[in-house]
């Protein structure tokens, strides 16, 4: 009797793992398909445009949680409500513009999708932007947050913007002694 009902467990994570891997694969290619019409169509930050990418940064990316993940505890718990809202804010823009700039560098092709590995709760996307014959990897760190899918990190060739994005603000804030004030400045 044991065994029937593991095996019905087994059954129906199976199952739900796959719809849950089915749902992500379907917001990855519509976004990144989004994505790609977006780039494609790009005249600059004074164009109309633009404004599709801050829609695009702000449906897709879990900007607060990155945003305050760059930041070391003690610089978070020192500042006050209007500081972290003024640093969030510009780390928004910063980030679109980021984005933007990453894909003015990128004139045109297609992303494929390669695979998606959950780990710790974080899917883990594997993909690749083809252009031509030549190709990009690029890594994407997703968390399902509050019943949609939010960007934490992407990796592209190898280099997290996490990880780059923190060493950076870390220099920032040890050059200004932690003042978030000033990094939001320079920003």
């Amino acid at each position: 009797n044991f065994p029937k009902y593991f095996l019905k467990y087994l059954e129906l994570f199976f199952q739900l793992s796959h719809a849950v891997e089915e749902e992500i694969t379907n917001w990855f290619n519509k976004e990144s398909e989004k994505f790609l019409e977006i780039m494609n169509n790009s005249d600059g930050q004074n164009n109309k445009n633009y404004e599709e990418y801050v829609r695009f940064v702000e449906k897709n990316f879990a900007v607060k949680s990155i945003a305050y993940g760059l930041i070391p505890e003690s610089v978070l718990s020192k500042s006050d409500k209007s500081d972290l809202e003024d640093y969030g804010f510009s780390f928004q823009n910063y980030l679109t513009k980021t984005i933007y700039n990453l894909s003015n560098n990128t004139t045109s092709g297609e992303i494929e999708l390669v695979d998606i590995d959950l780990k710790d709760n974080i899917y883990q996307i594997n993909s690749k932007i083809i252009e031509g014959r030549n190709s990009i990897s690029l890594y994407w760190k997703v968390a399902s947050i509050k019943s949609s899918f939010k960007i934490l990190d992407v990796i592209v060739e190898n280099t997290s913007y996490f990880v780059t994005k923190k060493s950076e603000f870390s220099k920032i804030l040890r050059k200004h002694r932690g003042d978030i004030k000033k990094l939001t400045e320079e920003i």
